[in-house]
């Protein structure tokens, strides 16, 4: 019989890969001594983008430094006490910048803030500014800061990288595109930079750009499992589906294949006819302690029933409904429903089939492959007239006319009313042309032409 149920499409597939390496800033950007040495400073300020300190606020600033070597709060409270309306910028900043350290981020963000309001081309209290603005998710004033610190001479990579982020997150890709390559220029091998640049040309379905950069990493770092589950997702993209396949087989056996990513792999096998390999990667997944969700054990069983596995698929369908009970929606329902039912039509309990077929069309009148599969089952049965209704019904929903028509077509060939199926076959080839169906009419056609001539 004809398989009428869908099959899992490579988009399905690609939309439950991993994106690229996430885009979120690590603890390895924020912890990388290069950045903390250009966040925290080291209390001198040049003065055409600094502000002026006097000899009381330098002697200040030198007791905060000391205090704070030994007591971060101490020191807050004591440099809290000395900042007055009139006093340097150096001081809000200094303040800002331990709260920073103390992880009080909003307090710190109001320290900068204030800083700035006294002495606005102040580039350092933009990019930590901005740069806290990250860590509060405050994208907008982060990328605003961050852009105003370069356009003051900020050439920290850092800096790039963080504003590359900020654009990344509001889908400005080409923006972030630029900062990050320009935050690579500065900050060679960062992590953050790479994934972030891998992120945007991947959002941008630069894929084969992505593959390139990933394979180029690879050769360095052959082992990094985030870059080869983004190999896998970028080949995947480009309809690439074997060496996708052949990418997550790698991370199987590197022990780095996470449960929703062996279902992946099963589904690539399965989109590539490797039924047993489709079977095997499930199992593996099934036999984990992590639940698998209600479409990817619809994806088990319907993997064993295309392998004509029947009572392990019909198994496993029971599995779903102990494990799911009634927790599950309409249309999964009616998804079950039909493949049980094409279970119980292949191993020849036809009456079941179409009770339970029956079933499905009164909840969901326009459920074609339903349709499609009691025709056949009435046409089996010797019910033609029947068979013919059903096939007709079908043909009225766009998604299944081309099936319905060839199949009430194969139904007239079998009563011998061949200029009718002549004319449903050629209705079906203006749908969808395919060569078989071409063949199938020129048959008929001949049969017809042999008829008359016998007459």
């Amino acid at each position: 019989m004809k398989n009428i149920f869908f099959l899992f499409s490579l988009s399905s597939i690609i939309s439950l890969f991993g994106k690229a390496p996430s885009y979120q800033l690590t603890s390895d950007f924020w912890n990388n001594p290069t950045f903390v040495q250009s966040f925290m400073g080291d209390y001198g300020f040049r003065s055409e983008i600094e502000p002026r300190i006097s000899k009381s606020e330098s002697f200040i600033l030198r007791e905060v430094i000391a205090k704070s070597e030994n007591n971060l709060e101490e020191a807050i409270v004591y440099l809290e006490e000395k900042i007055e309306n009139d006093s340097s910028a150096a001081l809000d900043f200094a303040l800002g910048t331990m709260y920073y350290q103390a992880n009080r981020m909003s307090r710190s963000a109001q320290a900068y803030v204030q800083a700035i309001e006294k002495f606005p081309s102040f580039l350092r209290a933009h990019k930590n500014l901005g740069l806290v603005n990250v860590s509060l998710e405050n994208l907008e004033s982060a990328t605003r800061h961050l852009a105003k610190a370069i356009s003051l001479g900020e050439n920290d990579g850092s800096t790039f990288i963080a504003l590359g982020y900020c654009h990344l997150s509001l889908d400005r890709l080409v923006s972030a595109e630029n900062a990050y390559r320009m935050g690579l220029l500065l900050f060679p091998g960062s992590k953050d930079g790479l994934n972030g640049l891998i992120n945007c040309l991947d959002q941008a379905g630069r894929y084969v750009e992505v593959l390139n950069l990933l394979d180029e990493l690879l050769e360095s770092d052959p082992q990094n499992s985030r870059y080869l589950q983004a190999r896998a997702s970028a080949l995947g993209s480009l309809g690439r589906e074997k060496e996708a396949a052949v990418t997550l087989d790698l991370l199987r056996r590197m022990g780095a294949l996470k449960t929703q990513e062996l279902v992946i792999l099963g589904d690539l096998y399965h989109n590539l006819n490797l039924y047993d390999l489709s079977l095997d990667a499930y199992q593996e997944a099934l036999a984990r302690t992590n639940k698998l969700s209600l479409s990817q054990y619809i994806r088990i069983a319907q993997t064993l029933i295309q392998r004509s596995s029947y009572q392990e698929g019909f198994a496993y369908l029971e599995k779903i409904e102990k494990e799911f009970g009634e927790g599950r929606s309409k249309d999964e329902r009616k998804l079950i429903s039909l493949l049980k039912a094409e279970v119980l039509q292949a191993t020849g309990k036809n009456q079941q089939a179409t009770e339970l077929l029956r079933e499905v069309v009164n909840q969901h009148p326009l459920e074609g492959r339903a349709l499609i599969q009691l025709g056949q089952l009435a046409w089996k049965s010797g019910d033609h007239e029947y068979a013919i209704i059903q096939f007709q019904r079908a043909a009225k929903i766009d998604e299944f006319e081309n099936g319905a028509l060839i199949e009430h077509a194969r139904l007239l060939v079998h009563l011998r009313k061949y200029q009718q199926a002549a004319n449903l076959l050629e209705r079906a080839l203006v749908i969808k042309q395919e060569k078989r169906v071409e063949k199938y009419l020129n048959a008929i056609n001949n049969l017809a032409l042999s008829a008359r001539k016998k007459l």
